[in-house]
């Protein structure tokens, strides 16, 4: 079967890429994110390829021809930017994809991380051509170029790529399931059930006056905040673990906000605890 969709962890071997920093290689955040992507992307029935799935030397040529004859409809090609600046950029063709980016790009803004900008751009002098290979060079298949944030960043994107960039491939494998017309729904890798045998549950200290939960569709980080539970008001407040979406940070049913999440590392003196 042909794919409908070939995904393209940027760079590789020799190439480190240059959106690498001392937490991370380029070339290997944009492979974790595309086999993360890869998988999930199989669990909802979407016709898939990556163009490598370890860490290989591609040529520009090479990588295009993949993508060329691969029959697919359309490309991820995933990479992380330098350059200084902050946030999510999505590149399109001049000749199509706009449509495409823009849902991306809305996608990734919903899962908590700001855009830069969705844009186009040609060879100096060749307004009729693609100035970035990977648009120009890869035939009919309609390519994306989705750059996840800065590795140089001076502002959050270093922090919120260590710790989110999952949220921020399932954000791009929702919004292309509903751009493209499939069905999407959340996988199990991105719940963790409570343990059959023993429930857990969070401790909130009575000496904390404000804790800030967050909706389940964003990053949990400042800015993002659903709303404030008063532990103190209280004499502190207990609540059942029902998930969990990364290290320390738990899904909650509360009386006022419904299921949220809650980032409760031990250093903010919560305790869970096991019955």
């Amino acid at each position: 079967m042909k794919p409908f969709l070939i995904i393209d962890p940027g760079h590789g071997g020799n190439d480190p890429g240059g959106g690498s920093n001392k937490l991370w290689m380029e070339k290997d955040l944009n492979l974790k994110i595309s086999l993360y992507q890869y998988e999930r992307y199989r669990q909802l029935g979407v016709p898939v390829m990556l163009t490598r799935r370890n860490d290989q030397t591609l040529t520009p040529s090479q990588r295009t021809k993949i993508i060329r004859e691969s029959g697919a409809v359309y490309c991820h090609s995933n990479h992380i930017n330098a350059g200084g600046g902050d946030g999510a950029e999505v590149i399109h063709s001049i000749y199509g994809g706009k449509k495409m980016a823009e849902a991306i790009a809305k996608g990734l803004k919903d899962s908590g991380q700001n855009i830069r900008r969705v844009f186009t751009r040609t060879l100096p002098g060749k307004s009729k051509q693609d100035y970035y290979y990977m648009n120009r060079e890869t035939g009919s298949v309609v390519t994306n170029i989705i750059e996840y944030g800065f590795a140089d960043s001076n502002r959050d994107d270093i922090t919120q790529l260590s710790l989110y960039y999952k949220t921020y491939a399932e954000a791009v494998v929702k919004a292309f399931c509903e751009f493209a017309g499939y069905s999407y729904q959340i996988g199990k890798t991105n719940k963790l059930s409570p343990k059959k045998e023993r429930k857990r549950y969070l401790h909130l200290p009575v000496s904390a006056s404000s804790w800030r939960v967050y909706p389940l569709n964003a990053v949990p980080v400042k800015g993002n905040e659903k709303g404030y539970l008063n532990p103190r008001k209280f004499g502190g407040l207990r609540y059942e673990v029902i998930g969990s979406t990364q290290d320390h940070v738990y899904i909650i049913e509360t009386r006022d906000f419904g299921k949220v999440q809650i980032y409760a590392h031990p250093k903010t003196n919560a305790l869970l605890s096991e019955k």
